[in-house]
């Protein structure tokens, strides 16, 4: 087993341990003061992401039978799920076998999809985590997804989110029956009413592509099922395309100890966010 440190000021910032196991894959297990992340190195896809407190932000879940929507509670669920409908569908997403990742620094991990067409970066700070995606099939576009339960748990009427644009945000758009969201957004966050904390992401390069927003229910029912997951992605439209095409895209993920209330506190985590996008 390898453990490897990077300190600040004395005190651990960031640690990676291989030889970790979950659901199913080995994986990389980087612990950093505010998150704990599960990245599946054949997968190069986070399966797991723990806040300070243990809540599971991504849950995702190995299923053999997987289906449409059942697999919403279980193996759609990962992030960044970078690569669909090519040869190599599946890079990126837990639960798949099209990479290679290594240890190329103390807080760094690359990942090579097997042929040798996609390439991606991940650095680990103390506060958030950066992807960059270095290289691009040119032949198949690309989005970046968070799939997953937000505070640990599927319970949309409970939780809430907000962007650039505005929030927070309580509209339930439901991807099963067809009124998923979209619109172009620079960055995102999602929040739980008995969770005192955000998930963000940020999309730090500008561009002017579709971004989407809903739930996905595991039943013909929708967002009213026993389980599910939020369904978000950066260049992402209709009948699940992907828009993004560009290498060098970079894209920032973390948590802000805070819950969004009302717009004063959106004022405040959108400044937070701001100065996150300037460092």
């Amino acid at each position: 087993m390898l453990l490897t440190s990077l300190m600040f000021l004395g005190c651990q910032r960031v640690n990676i341990e291989e030889g970790i196991i979950d659901e199913g894959q080995e994986c990389f297990k980087i612990v950093t003061p505010v998150a704990t992340f599960f990245y599946q190195k054949e997968a190069g896809g986070f399966s797991s992401i723990l806040d300070s407190e243990g809540n599971d932000w991504i849950n995702f879940k190995k299923d053999t039978s997987e289906y449409y929507p059942f697999s919403a509670a279980s193996s759609y669920r990962g992030l960044p799920n970078l690569v669909f409908r090519s040869a190599d569908s599946g890079a990126g997403h837990p639960g798949f076998y099209q990479c290679v990742s290594e240890l190329v620094a103390s807080n760094k991990i690359r990942t090579t999809s097997k042929s040798g067409k996609w390439q991606w970066t991940w650095i680990f700070d103390k506060k958030y985590a950066i992807l960059s995606v270095d290289r691009v099939d040119p032949e198949h576009p690309y989005w970046f997804l968070y799939e997953g339960t937000v505070g640990g748990k599927y319970r949309p009427h409970l939780q809430y989110w907000g962007t650039n644009v505005g929030g927070p945000n309580k509209s339930l758009p439901d991807y099963y029956f067809g009124n998923a969201l979209y619109e172009n957004w620079r960055w995102i966050y999602f929040g739980d009413e008995y969770t005192d904390r955000i998930f963000y992401i940020v999309q730090n390069v500008k561009d002017d592509l579709l971004d989407t927003f809903s739930y996905l229910g595991n039943t013909d029912l929708g967002i009213v099922s026993p389980d599910g997951m939020v369904v978000f992605g950066f260049g992402r439209r209709e009948n699940a395309t992907p828009l993004m095409n560009e290498e060098g895209m970079t894209f920032t993920i973390g948590f802000i100890e805070k819950k969004v209330m009302n717009k004063e506190d959106h004022s405040s985590v959108e400044k937070k966010i701001r100065n996150i996008m300037t460092e």
